[in-house]
């Protein structure tokens, strides 16, 4: 007769079958799906083989990573600079096998991580990630795109509200000029970053002058999207010129690499616009001062040409009255009458000379003045007061910070609002 099993005692053998089968602790690796942090400070997540990532029929482990166990992991990981577990992330880990009766599933029960694994796994896709960026043209692609000589529209993905975006849009405040920046908000962790930063990077086409992608400090597993294939591409194959400042100045994510220039940190990417746009100013001036300078030489070498002429001329009137004067007859009648013929046609001469210098020298001035006026209407449109001109505003709180939701200002909280011609003093009464 066959055995009948009550459903306590079966598990209780396929424990005993399991303890025999893995007595010790093993070593799995795989690649982190589902990963979840429970209120009780235990950590859950699947494991499934990297190569078998996509396939609804590969073989999957559930691990439980204890809260007595997972503050010795999470030290390790800090000491080797990895962070925390995400999915997505290729780990080797070990454990006990063990059956849970409560969910009727086999389970490895994770007590340790082989960090130096993590982080060999991570070296080696960013490696064989640069060669296929290599191969495809993508190193250099947004390099050969000419960076703007006045980049004042600027694009920005971030996650808004983080301090990499604080950073960077209080740089730009800082410096004066009249920066118009378009923000798009973006997931910069996990593994829905990649997708969401290579969107935000396509939304922004054709609407700036360059585009500026950054991210605070994280651990090599916080800014493993900027090592993705998916940012890189996006990157790579913008239509605008490309800034990155990505973590700390020692990161170096395959973002930068295919970037059109790689700042070292948020901050950096600021000033690298800041400097670029004050280049172009001191440009400008010098360009209006060699305009100027040239237009006054100009009327001098023609001042001084029209003097030498004249002088010129009347030097000859006058020897040709003396010689008429010590002449007597009719030679002296047809030297004076040759010497009047002479004058008239000096005169001649002079005038058709004054005619030609004049209207040139009026062009070449009223040239100039045309580039200066350009370069003063081009500067002028940069005046943050012309903004205000047209009815914009600047709201403040009474620490002087810029109000930018209602959030910021609370009930009872006095505001500053600068307009064109003046302030207004307020103080919230709802909100």
């Amino acid at each position: 007769m066959d055995v009948t099993y009550e459903v306590g005692e079966l598990a209780t053998e396929i424990a005993r079958v399991l303890g025999r089968a893995f007595p010790d602790q093993i070593w799995v690796k795989g690649q982190i799906r589902n990963l979840s942090r429970a209120q009780s400070g235990h950590v859950y997540f699947s494991l499934i083989d990297a190569a078998e990532v996509g396939d609804s029929a590969a073989a999957q482990l559930p691990v439980t990573l204890f809260a007595s166990d997972k503050d010795a992991v999470n030290q390790a990981l800090i000491r080797a600079g990895a962070g925390r577990m995400d999915d997505g992330v290729e780990v080797r880990i070990r454990g006990h096998v063990q059956h849970f009766p409560a969910r009727g599933v086999v389970q490895l029960r994770m007590t340790w991580i082989d960090t130096d694994f993590t982080l060999g796994r991570l070296a080696a896709a960013r490696a064989a990630l640069l060669k296929r960026l290599e191969a495809a043209g993508h190193l250099e692609r947004n390099r050969a795109i000419p960076f703007p000589p006045l980049p004042l529209q600027v694009g920005l993905v971030t996650s808004l509200g983080s301090a990499a975006h604080a950073d960077f849009m209080e740089t730009l405040r800082a410096s004066g000029w009249a920066f118009r920046v378009s923000e798009v908000d973006a997931r910069v962790q996990g593994p829905e970053a990649p997708d969401s930063i290579a969107r935000s990077i396509a939304t922004l086409q054709g609407r700036v002058e360059v585009i500026v992608v950054i991210r605070g400090g994280g651990s090599a597993l916080d800014l493993a999207a900027f090592d993705s294939e998916t940012v890189a591409v996006a990157i790579a194959t913008s239509g605008v010129p490309v800034i990155t400042g990505i973590g700390h100045e020692i990161d170096n994510p395959v973002a930068g690499d295919v970037a059109h220039v790689a700042a070292k940190t948020p901050t950096a990417a600021a000033q690298l616009l800041v400097d670029r746009v004050s280049d172009a100013a001191r440009r400008l001036d010098a360009a209006a001062a060699t305009v100027g300078h040239h237009a006054r030489r100009g009327l001098r070498v023609a001042g001084r040409e029209l003097d030498r002429r004249a002088a010129a001329t009347a030097g000859v009137s006058r020897l040709v009255v003396r010689a008429a004067s010590a002449q007597l007859g009719r030679s002296a009648i047809r030297i004076a009458r040759a010497s009047q013929l002479a004058v008239r046609r000096r005169s001649e001469s002079l005038d058709l000379a004054s005619t030609r210098l004049v209207p040139a020298a009026n062009r070449f001035v009223a040239t100039a003045t045309d580039r200066l006026d350009g370069l003063e209407v081009r500067v002028n449109s940069l005046d943050p007061r012309r903004l205000l001109e047209r009815g914009w505003s600047v709201t403040r709180n009474g620490a002087g910070a810029v109000v930018r939701s209602p959030s910021a200002a609370p009930v009872g909280s006095e505001l500053r609002t600068t307009v064109a011609e003046g302030e207004i003093v307020s103080r919230v009464e709802e909100n």
